[in-house]
């Protein structure tokens, strides 16, 4: 063999396995961002929103004590979980997601949502049950008030892959307040633009950042959105409504994960 095929097959075992290395210590690493968004119907002070999405316990490798320490913090005034709370591999029986849970319902308001790995998980009807029994707030096609710094919103949160509520629930909407949207796929944006009449944000997961980050591009794989997605990191404006798409905090089944670090988004609304 001459020198230079040794080289080059010195490099073909060489580079999977730096890219393999690469993905394992960048699931293990925790990106935060901050997004502000305003509003003229914004009267108090600003409001704070913890956006966590895509937990996927047992698949979570960020550390618990570093998400907590950037809750901490930030001090958020609310948080958000857009669903993919579990693998849908996972025991629901014995996840730890349920301690983490208590964990940060002990400290913050939370409400969440479930994703397609829930649904897909073969003892989803426990999950709902352990949901329901927690102190958070489970939102399956529903609309609550949700009031904080003397500012009073619509929230809605939807389940997997649904797009709007029911006649009644839609007539439960104040006209005269801001709508925000908790919706597991960002590919539905203009959707949900249609169904709440340009709401001001909607928050979503389920895109893992389109896997592996490459320039100008916004991943290159994304479920639900194929190859080369358009919706998968962070804020995008369409008709006066902001859709923020969090990458996730844990790996999906296939698990390696290139310039896409774990994300963890706080979201300010404020006065315009």
């Amino acid at each position: 063999m001459t020198q230079v095929k040794k080289i080059v097959t010195g490099l073909l075992l060489t580079i999977p396995l730096l890219i393999i290395a690469e993905g394992i210590r960048e699931n293990r690493q925790l990106d935060t961002e901050s997004i502000i968004i305003t509003s003229n119907r914004v009267n108090g002070d600003p409001i704070k929103i913890a956006h966590l999405s895509d937990l996927q316990f047992p698949r979570l490798r960020v550390s618990q004590t570093q998400l907590f320490n950037e809750l901490e913090k930030e001090q958020p005034d609310v948080v958000f979980l857009t669903g993919d709370t579990i693998d849908r591999t996972e025991s629901v029986e014995t996840t730890e997601f349920f301690d983490f849970l208590t964990t940060l319902t002990s400290r913050y308001k939370t409400y969440v949502i479930n994703g397609n790995h829930e649904e897909t998980n073969p003892n989803y009807s426990l999950w709902r049950q352990k949901i329901k029994s927690s102190d958070a707030i489970y939102l399956e096609n529903d609309v609550t008030n949700l009031a904080i710094n003397n500012n009073t919103f619509n929230l809605v949160g939807l389940s997997n892959r649904h797009t709007s509520l029911s006649g009644q629930d839609m007539a439960k909407i104040n006209t005269n307040q801001d709508t925000l949207v908790l919706a597991h796929h960002p590919e539905l944006f203009d959707e949900y633009i249609n169904s709440f009449n340009s709401p001001l944000a909607i928050f979503s997961g389920h895109a893992h950042g389109g896997q592996w980050r490459l320039p100008k591009t916004d991943g290159l794989l994304s479920p639900d959105q194929g190859v080369l997605p358009k919706l998968t990191n962070g804020l995008y404006i369409k008709n006066d409504s902001n859709l923020i798409v969090s990458r996730g905090l844990a790996n999906s089944k296939f698990p390696i994960r290139l310039n896409n670090y774990p994300h963890l988004i706080f979201t300010t609304i404020k006065q315009a």
